[in-house]
C-alpha cells in the first residue's frame, strides 16, 4: 500500500452507512423522548378544561372550552401516534392479540372519530356486509388504524363531502375499504403518503393540522398484524380509497350481514 492510499478518505459508503444507521437511532430515541415528555403535561391540562367545562354558565365560555377540548383531543392522538411509531421501530411495541369481531373495531373508530366527521358535516355510509367477520388482532390497535384512516379522509374532503366503510370477506381475508370524495393523491404518490412525515405538496396547502404519521403507522400496525394497507387514486379531484387486508379466522357460522348504515353526521 503506498503513502497516498494509507491517507486516502474512506470510501464513500460504509461511513456514511454507518452514520446514517447511528443517526436513524437517535432519530427513534429523540421521538420516543419527545412523545413521553409530551403526554406529562396534556392529562392534568385535558382535566382542567374538563372541571371548567363543567362549572361554566356563560355560553360563550362553553364553547370555547369545548373547542379547546377537540384540539386538546386531537393533540394527544398526535402524541400517541408519535409514540406508537417510536415503539414498533425500536421493537417495543407488543399486540394483545386476541379474536376481535370487525364489526366492533368499526364502531369504536367510528366513535372515535365522531369529532371530525361532526366537524366537516360529512355524509358517512357503513357496509358491513358481514357481521361474524373475525380477525385474530389486537382490538385498540385495529380500532386505530380505523381511526386514522377515517380522520386522514376526513381532513382531505372537502365539508359535505362523503365517506364510506366497506367490510366484507375476500377469501381468507378480511378486507376493510374506506373511500372518500376528496382532493385525491397523485398516482406517483400513492406508496410515499405512507412514509414517516410525509406531505404532498397539493395536501399540504388545504392539511387541516398533522404530522404526516398516521398513514405511516397505519401500514406498520397492519403488517404487525400480518396484513396491509394500500391506497388507490385516479389523481388530484378524484377522492381516494385506502383498502387494509387482514388474515380472517375460519367461521363456520352462517354470514347474516347487515343493511346498509347511511348517516349524515352533523
Amino acid at each position: 500500500m503506498t503513502e497516498s492510499e494509507a491517507h486516502a478518505p474512506p470510501t464513500p459508503g460504509f461511513a456514511s452507512v454507518e452514520g446514517l444507521l447511528e443517526a436513524n437511532r437517535r432519530k427513534d430515541e429523540f421521538l420516543a423522548i419527545l412523545a413521553h415528555e409530551l403526554r406529562n403535561p396534556l392529562a392534568p391540562l385535558q382535566s382542567g378544561l374538563e372541571i371548567i367545562r363543567q362549572v361554566s354558565t356563560d355560553p360563550a365560555l362553553t364553547q370555547t372550552m369545548n373547542m379547546m377540548q377537540r384540539q386538546m383531543r386531537q393533540l394527544v392522538r398526535l402524541v400517541d401516534d408519535l409514540g406508537d411509531v417510536s415503539g414498533i421501530t425500536r421493537g417495543k411495541l407488543q399486540l394483545q392479540l386476541q379474536p376481535v369481531v370487525l364489526e366492533k373495531a368499526v364502531e369504536q373508530a367510528l366513535e372515535a372519530s365522531r369529532p371530525i366527521l361532526e366537524a366537516h358535516g360529512h355524509h358517512l355510509i357503513v357496509h358491513c356486509r358481514d357481521d361474524r367477520l373475525t380477525v385474530d388482532g389486537d382490538p385498540v390497535r385495529l380500532a386505530q388504524i380505523l381511526t386514522n384512516l377515517l380522520s386522514n379522509c376526513a381532513k382531505y374532503t372537502e365539508p359535505g363531502g362523503t365517506i364510506c366503510l366497506t367490510v366484507e370477506r375476500d377469501g381468507d381475508n378480511a378486507v376493510i375499504s374506506i373511500a372518500d370524495t376528496g382532493i385525491g393523491i397523485p398516482p406517483d404518490y400513492l406508496e410515499d403518503v405512507f412514509e414517516m412525515f410525509s406531505q404532498i405538496r397539493v395536501h399540504q396547502a388545504r392539511s387541516r393540522g398533522g404530522l404526516g404519521i398516521g398513514l405511516a403507522l397505519v401500514r406498520r400496525l397492519a403488517k404487525l398484524h400480518g396484513g396491509s394497507v394500500s391506497a388507490h387514486s385516479l389523481g388530484i379531484g378524484t377522492g381516494s380509497t385506502f383498502t387494509v387486508r387482514l388474515p380472517a379466522i375460519a367461521d363456520r357460522a352462517p354470514v347474516t350481514g347487515r343493511n346498509v348504515i347511511d348517516l349524515r353526521v352533523i
